[in-house]
């Protein structure tokens, strides 16, 4: 997952896969569609939000973070410009996750709104042997 493209035309509903024996450094594209044409598509701006959150648990109804991403402590970094967001966790951070399906949500912030839903779905933790 190195730079992938959110087709937010689609769905917020994404599915992630990250290998937790290598460091996570993944740049994504969020792009949706304008409503003018077929064709037309815009770069999602981030730059009305001051913060996100990304949490992974092993289900929604389940209470416990199995890992948690953030703006506050530079887990995830929120583009300027293209409509991108980072997400960086070193392979230290994710070697002690279970290997499995999981679920995440990410949450936007800004001055107006301190929990914008924005994506979730699916998060496949892998074991990758080097």
């Amino acid at each position: 997952m190195a730079h992938e493209t959110i087709d937010l035309r689609q769905s917020t509903d994404i599915d992630m896969v990250i290998s937790k024996s290598m460091d996570l450094d993944a740049v994504l594209t969020c792009q949706y569609y304008t409503g003018t044409t077929s064709a037309d598509t815009v770069d999602f701006d981030f730059t009305n939000y001051t913060g996100a959150t990304l949490v992974v648990k092993q289900n929604y109804k389940n209470d416990k973070a199995i890992l948690t991403f953030d703006t506050l402590d530079g887990s995830i970094v929120l583009g300027t410009t293209g409509g991108t967001f980072q997400l960086k966790k070193t392979s230290t951070e994710l070697s002690t996750l279970p290997i499995g399906q999981m679920e995440y949500t990410m949450w936007l912030r800004s001055s107006t709104q301190s929990h914008r839903g924005f994506l979730s779905g699916r998060f496949i933790i892998e074991a990758v042997i080097l």
